[in-house]
């Protein structure tokens, strides 16, 4: 989710530049309010588990596409097996294909312990594919479109206060999840000394049930999870005062609807290019030096069944206190900590 939303501000500044342009985004129907309202933008779904399944579904894909109208190129930001195939059979009828370089070698090298600098961000390597087809322009800083609000959502915004955090406490992988129990320790910490109410977002029945069982204890946490679109989440984003999250897609939609975000690194490093834009770097939390050179990292993250003290799960070791002082260095917290 988080590789897909981060094609919108690059879509959003070819298009400023290049109004003539007519782009047709493949993605999975589920993704489709990240670009609600994006001129030029016609949005094809993708049904890889039924329809366009195998090597058939994607020749069907392809064929399905090209009925409708004719390509001067295709941007590939995918690169994996399905984009190749894709990829192919337009090359075989002519069309000029560009595609992305993650730079595997260079984040093999990073995670190794080579981290003299900071590599690209995923969001300027789409923006060079599209140099190399010939479309220059500046990435400027840009959000989500604003989205009609949603008539289900009048009582829960009626509830928002004057501080109001959402937090992602779940990611992809164990590695790059700091726990429910810190979690519950910010709540606990945070609930001492202010006044404020917590928003809890996840998705998937165990995710729902766990944050449940984590909102019941609480008068001011609400579990947002399984009760909303996809859609009503990015609206619920844009009225928090801050976001936390994890390495994960929530993140990155938090981002790019304009509010903090402060993320929580640990099995993934932001050097690897994927930290949420337009946040201060001071916004990304990691462990202490020390703790780092004891960590293993990997570029995505692993879900190994690994002891908390195994070097994958350091994240766990940040402190709780650390968050709260970037709350209040940012203005999201008075202080009184």
């Amino acid at each position: 989710m988080g590789d897909v939303v981060l094609t919108v501000p690059v879509i959003l500044n070819l298009i400023k530049k290049y109004p003539e342009t007519q782009i047709t985004l493949l993605t999975k129907s589920f993704f489709y309010p990240f670009f609600e309202g994006i001129p030029n933008l016609t949005l094809f779904p993708v049904d890889l588990k039924k329809k366009h399944k195998g090597f058939l579904g994607l020749y069907r894909l392809v064929q399905e596409l090209t009925v409708q109208q004719k390509f001067d190129a295709i941007i590939d930001l995918h690169d994996l097996i399905r984009s190749w195939v894709i990829s192919g059979f337009f090359r075989l009828k002519g069309v000029p294909v560009y595609r992305i370089d993650k730079g595997r070698s260079d984040k093999k090298a990073f995670i190794k312990g080579d981290r003299t600098k900071n590599l690209p961000h995923t969001a300027k390597r789409y923006q060079e594919v599209f140099y190399r087809a010939g479309f220059i322009f500046p990435f400027e800083k840009t959000f989500l479109p604003e989205l009609k609000e949603s008539e289900s959502l009048k009582e829960v915004i009626s509830q928002f206060g004057k501080i109001d955090i959402g937090i992602a406490v779940f990611a992809a992988h164990k590695s790059k999840e700091w726990g429910i129990e810190n979690v519950r320790k910010l709540i606990q910490e945070i609930n001492k000394v202010y006044k404020v109410r917590f928003y809890l977002f996840g998705g998937g029945e165990e995710e729902v049930r766990k944050l449940d069982l984590l909102a019941k204890d609480y008068t001011n946490v609400d579990n947002l999870a399984g009760k909303f679109t996809l859609k009503e989440e990015i609206q619920l984003l844009r009225k928090l005062t801050v976001f936390v999250g994890m390495d994960s897609g929530n993140a990155h939609i938090a981002s790019l609807v304009g509010i903090p975000v402060i993320s929580i690194w640990g099995g993934t490093h932001p050097g690897l290019g994927f930290s949420p834009l337009y946040q201060p770097v001071a916004n990304t939390i990691q462990p202490s030096e020390a703790i780092q050179k004891k960590c293993e990292l990997s570029v995505y993250g692993t879900s190994k069944q690994q002891l908390k003290e195994s070097p994958y799960f350091c994240i766990q070791k940040i402190a709780v206190t650390t968050l709260i002082e970037r709350m209040i260095a940012i203005g999201v917290l008075p202080q009184q900590y």
